[in-house]
Formats: structure tokens, C-alpha cells, sequence
């Protein structure tokens, strides 16, 4: 057996985002982003898999399409005596980056075994002119196409999204081109990512499909790695969740001295959210700081002038003068998982107040059942968001959170059997926290899949591998 390249040669029309794409599957920031055309000027290559065989999956960042008709032109007259001096000699001096898409193009065709054509999916494809030039330009290089859809409408927006995949499906779905794959540089999954590569090996020749059955499983190893990582981050705040308590202070009335309690209970989670966030965006090789967004909800619960920081008295207070999911907002200085002010409209202060803890005996207290399920929601929410979140967008600051909060919820629900052996560990004075660990686990990891799985039924591979009824996905 030889070892084999598996060359990807990305391409589009210029400034339509290639690099950001290309850092988004490479999970690190190569090449140079600006807004302006032209702003990568000869073939990158970059290593995305190897095979312990030796085998390597290669992708190329090409310079972008600029005037679509002249390249066509140059490349249909390249071998005319003219043609090739205007092109080869001409164009370098008085075109510099009509000539380097010529050359990159040209190395292409040599040396590629699929390109990966990248359109802004944002316009409608009636009025992107540049298609039909751009689609002869692919099919002069020879090689299998698939296009990428960039830039779609959040998956939050599914008509429009749907609608827009579908014009280009319908524009797009002709020779050279195979396939038609949503995989947008501001909000993606690796599972999209993966069915990239499985549709990849569909359009090699025999030596390539070969080899990516070798590329593909060590590629999604190092996902699955990366996935159960994740899984053990939301394991660790569910475990030290259902096991944390809290003694009431002796001395104190009664409701003053369970919210001191609830606070210092509420401090605690705060710093292990904190912690999942800033390890789930370091998995995803991306930069932000989880605190951005604790700060941000604090900020907004003290704009309405009638509540009290919780620096300004007593939580008794505040729970007294204010909604119930706000007032938890201020008595824990900040914590605000969407969890509190969702609860705020329907329930009043004192109901808001019970509802997330319980008194594990006279003078100790500890989280309820019920929270512990809200936080699986809002762990899972967490995950999802952080994972789709591109590079092309910059920095993770959970702007797109509350989109996830809805399949978050449907996947928590459907594995409520897994979450009810965890939430019974509340009930303990001095819980098994060896047990405790295990049960969140097992709890995160099918939640997790569940929620991935329903979002993509092509991840079903994923399910596949983890033990327990997660293998089956339920209608």
C-alpha cells in the first residue's frame, strides 16, 4: 500500500470568505482576513488529517475568483501563442492577481483531486451573474465539485434557511457539480464537517477513496476525543451540582439565612459554569471569555431602576420587591443562566425562590430536582452553542445562546430517564460522589449525543458508538 494525498482545493469568488472557512476547519487562524479582494494571492496548503499510513488529507486556500470573465478567457486561450504571453507574461506585470488565480487554477487542475467551491448563500443565486462563468471555470479544471454554502441564515430561521439551501440546490445542481452541502464559516458543526468528508470519498478515484477510508476514522477520532471531553465538562458541574450543600447560619433569621446560603451555593455554580465555558471554547480552538456574558445579564437585570443590586441590602428584599426569575438574577449577583428570568413571568418571587433549592435537612441546603433538570437544559444550550459558533464571527461572546435553548430542552426531555437516576442523588445528606460522577456522566453524554443526533441524522454514527438507548434515535 502507498500512501496517499487527498488534495481539497478550495475555491470561490474573491472576499467571499475561503480563509475563514479554512480556519473554521482547521480549528486555528491561517492565512490573512481583511475585507477587501484579493486578499489571498497564491495556494496555501494545509495538512487537515494523517493517517498513521502515511496518508494525508491536504486543503488548499486559493486566491478567489476577481473578474470571473477574464479568467474564463486566459484560461480558454492559454494555448495560443498570444494567449499564453498575455496570460503567463503580460498579466504578471499589469495583473498580479489575474495572474496568480491563473496559476492557481492551473496547479489545480494538476495536482487536485475535488474542489470545494465556496458561495455566499446569503444572495439569491438569480442575481449572482458571476455563477455561470465561475461554473465553466470548474468545469475546465476537470475534478468533481461540491459546492459550500457560506453565510445562510442562523439555523434558529429554518423556513428561510431552508429556502435559500433550496434555490441553490436547484441553481447549482449540475455537472461538474455532485454535491450541494451547507457548511458556512459563521455558524457550523463539526458533524457538517464530517459529512463533508464522507461525501468527499464518494467523488475520488480508487486510490483516494482508499485512502480516505483510512483519513476518515482518524479524523473523526480526534472529534470524538474532542466530544468526550465536552461530555466529562458537563458531567463535572452536574456531579458537583446534585452533590453540593450548604449549612444555614446559626443566628440569622430564617429567609436571610437560607439566601446567604443559596448565595454562597449560587457563587459556587457561578465559577463551574464559568469553567465549562472557557474549557468548551478552548476544545473549539476559539477565543472569548465566558464572564463577558455573567457580566452582561448583571448589567441589564440593574438597569431597571426599581431593584437593588444585591449590594444594596438584604436578598430578602430584593426577593420581596422584585419577579422571582430577577430577583434570583440579584441574589446571585449575576448568575443568570436564562434560567431565572424565564421563570420570572410565570411565577411569583417566593414560588421562583423555592423552586431551585430544598432543605436536605433542618439547617443544610442543596439544589432541587427540578434545577438540576433546568441545568442540564442550559449546560446543553451552552455546548451547542459554542460548537456552532464559526470563526468567521471572531470572538465567542454567546450571542447566539438562546437560539439553542429550544433542541437543548426536546434532547434533556427525551433522556429524562438518564437525568432521573443523577437528580436523586439531591435527596442525600452526604450523596456518593463516586456514583454521583458516574450517573452525570452518563447523563451528559446522552443528552449530548441526543441533541446532536436530532439536529443531524447524518451524525448518526455518533449514536452509534455510545452505549444505551442513545443508539437509537426515536422519532
Amino acid at each position: 500500500m502507498t500512501p496517499r494525498d487527498v488534495r481539497l482545493v478550495l475555491i470561490s469568488h474573491t472576499n467571499v470568505g475561503k480563509t475563514s472557512l479554512a480556519r473554521t476547519l482547521l480549528r486555528r487562524d491561517v492565512g490573512e482576513i481583511l475585507d477587501s479582494a484579493h486578499t489571498t494571492l497564491e495556494n496555501e496548503r494545509h495538512d487537515l488529517a494523517r493517517s498513521p499510513e502515511g496518508d494525508r488529507l491536504v486543503l488548499w486556500d486559493t486566491p478567489g475568483f476577481g473578474n470571473s470573465a477574464k479568467l474564463r478567457e486566459r484560461l480558454e486561450q492559454a494555448d495560443r501563442p498570444l494567449g499564453w504571453f498575455v496570460g503567463q507574461v503580460w498579466d504578471r506585470v499589469a495583473d498580479r492577481s489575474l495572474w496568480c488565480a491563473q496559476q492557481a487554477i492551473r496547479a489545480a487542475r494538476e495536482e487536485g483531486d475535488l474542489i470545494l467551491y465556496l458561495v455566499n448563500a446569503s444572495e439569491d443565486p438569480e442575481f449572482a451573474s458571476y455563477i455561470g462563468t465561475e461554473l465553466a471555470i470548474l468545469a475546465w479544471l476537470e475534478l468533481p465539485v461540491i459546492v459550500l454554502l457560506n453565510q445562510l441564515p442562523p439555523r434558529s430561521r429554518r423556513a428561510e434557511r431552508a429556502t435559500l439551501e433550496s434555490a441553490w440546490r436547484e441553481a447549482l445542481g449540475r455537472p461538474p457539480v455532485r454535491a450541494v452541502l451547507a457548511l458556512d464559516a459563521y455558524e457550523r458543526c463539526w458533524l457538517d464537517e464530517s459529512r463533508l468528508l464522507t461525501e468527499v470519498a464518494r467523488w475520488l478515484d480508487d486510490d483516494g477513496r482508499a485512502a480516505m477510508e483510512r483519513l476518515l476514522p482518524v479524523w473523526q477520532a480526534e472529534r470524538v476525543e474532542r466530544f468526550d471531553t465536552a461530555v466529562d465538562a458537563v458531567a463535572a458541574v452536574l456531579a458537583d451540582l446534585v452533590c453540593d450543600r450548604e449549612p444555614v447560619g446559626r443566628g440569622q433569621p430564617g429567609r436571610l439565612g437560607r439566601a446567604a446560603a443559596l448565595r454562597r451555593l449560587a457563587s459556587r455554580l457561578q465559577r463551574s459554569v464559568r469553567t465549562l465555558d472557557e474549557t468548551l471554547i478552548a476544545l473549539e480552538g476559539l477565543e472569548g471569555e465566558a464572564a463577558r456574558e455573567v457580566d452582561a445579564a448583571l448589567t441589564e437585570t440593574r438597569a431597571h431602576g426599581d431593584r437593588p443590586t444585591p449590594a444594596q441590602g438584604a436578598a430578602g428584599g430584593a426577593l420581596a420587591g422584585a419577579a422571582g426569575g430577577a430577583a434570583l438574577d440579584l441574589l446571585f449577583s449575576g448568575l443568570s443562566f436564562g434560567i431565572f428570568t424565564a421563570l420570572g413571568a410565570s411565577l411569583s418571587a417566593f414560588a421562583a425562590w423555592r423552586w431551585c433549592w430544598q432543605a436536605v435537612d433542618r439547617r443544610t441546603l442543596g439544589w432541587s430536582a427540578a434545577f438540576v433538570t433546568e441545568t442540564a437544559v442550559e449546560l446543553t444550550t451552552r455546548y451547542l452553542a459554542v460548537i456552532h459558533h464559526g470563526r468567521a464571527r471572531g470572538r465567542y461572546e454567546g450571542a447566539a445562546i438562546d437560539s439553542w435553548r429550544e433542541p437543548a430542552l426536546a434532547a434533556v426531555e427525551a433522556e429524562h430517564d438518564a437525568i432521573e437516576p443523577l437528580a436523586r442523588h439531591v435527596d442525600a445528606l452526604e450523596p456518593d460522589r463516586n456514583a454521583a460522577r458516574t450517573h452525570a456522566r452518563a447523563a451528559a453524554r446522552r443528552v449530548l449525543v441526543r441533541a446532536l443526533v436530532d439536529e443531524y441524522p447524518h451524525g448518526a454514527w455518533l449514536a452509534d458508538r455510545m452505549p444505551g438507548p442513545s443508539r437509537a434515535r426515536e422519532p
